[in-house]
Order: C-alpha cells, then structure tokens, then sequence
C-alpha cells in the first residue's frame, strides 16, 4: 500500500497562536518605535539649547538665577604690574563678551561661534577679590566682610594653589558645553591681564529631571541646600552687597 506524501494537515495550537502574534505585534512596535524615535529627533523640535537669562539688572546673572545643571569656578590672579586701568579694561571685555555669549552671539574674536549658539540659559558672574581693589586703587571701597575666612582646626587646606585669588569667575548653564566654552573665550581674550590658579567644576541634577523648587540630594543622597535663598529671597535677606556699601 503506497504512502501518502501530502504532510498531515496541523492544527493551530495556542503556543503557535501566541508566537504568531508576539511576531506581528514586535513588527508593528518596531515601525511604531522607530516613527515615534524620529518624530522625536526632528531638526525643528524645541529643545532648551536657546534658552537665555538676562544679562543686565539689579544683580548680576547668577545671583539670583534659578540654579543651572553644570559650573565652573574659576580662581584668577592680576599679572604684575596691573593697575586701575588694567582692572576697568578687563572689566569692560568681560562684560562684553559675557553679554554677547549669554544671549547666544558669539564673542568677539571667537574661534568656535557655532558653539555661542546654544547658551542653554548660560550666566556669567564675576567676583572681586581684594588683590582687585588694591590693583584699582579703591580699597576705601571694599567691603569690610571680604577678608579670609577664619581657620578651623582640621583645616589643612593649600593656600597656595586653592587660596584666595584677585578675581572670580562663576559660569553657569544647562549644558556643560555652553560651560566649557564661555570660559574658554573669557580666559583667551584677558590672557595677558591674568593667570588662571585654580578651577573647578561642578553639576546638579538636570534641567527638569525633578519638579521645579524641589531640594536636590547630593552625592551622598543627603537633601542638600535646604535652606539657601531662592531666586527671589536675596534683596529680602541682604544677600548681596548695596551699590553704596
């Protein structure tokens, strides 16, 4: 008796069903995935690259700026020989440069200007020491709190490298880049005025990865900052100096 060659007819068992269906449901989210993934990169959608904060008003921006997500602290000393005028020219380039940068235009002399493009809400602070109101000849101006802060025991701190410098420069923004080259055009363009003794960076958590006014921790999970001034406490709490002081 011959044998059939036609193969049995299979049923449709639930595993096959299940696998069948798994397969054309993977192949629908990978076309949904991937439309969702370039909808999402489009050239033209938002992004918080352009964001700006004011250059000019009461403070300087920084001191009452909603905190950013990256920094630098960079210690500067004058060159020797540097007098009132060395102070108010070197003034007068970084206010120039720092508005320009911070509204997203590049510096003036700047090498890489396609980077001034996204300032990503970029501050420039720029703090005296007292090394500055002496090279300006206005020590009669400086006020009576900034001197050395008192030693404490267990100190065992490097005067010489980390010390107090004749200037400061605080840079923020959302965007370590931004960071990065702000203080890169700031430095360049007053080289011959100063010497950089220190610098250090530093980062919080990113824009809008916690609810706005909420307290980060910091690296130690330990809620840090508590209880500093927000952005609109400092003329209530006399946290800056007066233009008379």
């Amino acid at each position: 008796m011959a044998e059939s060659t036609t193969p049995p007819a299979r049923g449709l068992s639930r595993r096959r069903l299940l696998a069948g269906g798994a397969a054309a449901l993977g192949a629908v989210g990978v076309g949904w995935g991937a439309h969702e993934t370039a909808d999402h990169l489009r050239p033209d959608s938002p992004s918080d690259g352009g964001l700006t904060e004011p250059f000019h008003g009461p403070h300087q921006g920084g001191v009452a700026t909603a905190p950013q997500a990256h920094a630098q602290f960079v210690g500067l000393d004058l060159r020797a020989g540097a007098d009132r005028a060395t102070v108010a020219g070197l003034l007068r380039v970084w206010t120039e440069d720092a508005a320009r940068l911070t509204a997203g235009t590049p510096a003036l002399a700047d090498t890489e200007p396609e980077l001034a493009a996204t300032p990503a809400r970029l501050t420039v602070t720029v703090g005296l020491g007292p090394g500055a109101f002496t090279a300006a000849s206005v020590v009669d101006r400086q006020p009576s709190w900034l001197r050395p802060l008192p030693a404490f025991g267990i100190d065992e701190l490097d005067d010489t490298r980390w010390g107090q410098t004749d200037l400061l420069l605080q840079i923020c923004a959302d965007d370590p880049v931004a960071v990065a080259h702000a203080a890169r055009v700031l430095i360049k363009n007053v080289r011959s005025l100063v010497a950089v003794r220190w610098s250090q960076r530093g980062f919080r958590n990113a824009r809008r990865s916690r609810p706005a006014g909420t307290t980060m921790r910091n690296l130690m999970g330990q809620v840090d900052g508590t209880t500093n001034p927000g952005p609109t406490e400092f003329d209530s709490r006399h946290c800056h100096v007066s233009r008379n002081a």
